[in-house]
């Protein structure tokens, strides 16, 4: 069963992900440019998906995210629009 958003607001899990996808280069760009470490693109781009993967991971779904899937399940299983 897919899991369809019913709005155009981004559940809590994409947005902290993607925020940490902004957070991650932006904290490889500050090393590099005030602390002298140089990491090397690869390796930064291997960290944001990482980063990234692992806040969506551990991010809980809010509570209107759960409602609304369980509303979509109960749908189904009762067969209405």
């Amino acid at each position: 069963m897919a899991f369809r958003m019913a709005s155009l607001i981004p559940a809590r899990k994409v947005w902290a992900s993607g925020l940490a996808g902004v957070v991650a280069p932006t904290a490889g760009a500050a090393l590099r440019q005030y602390a002298g470490v140089d990491i090397p693109g690869d390796v930064l781009a291997y960290g944001v998906t990482a980063v990234s993967s692992a806040t969506a991971y551990i991010v809980p779904l809010a509570a209107r995210d759960i409602i609304l899937h369980a509303d979509q399940a109960a749908r189904e299983i009762g067969g209405g629009a």
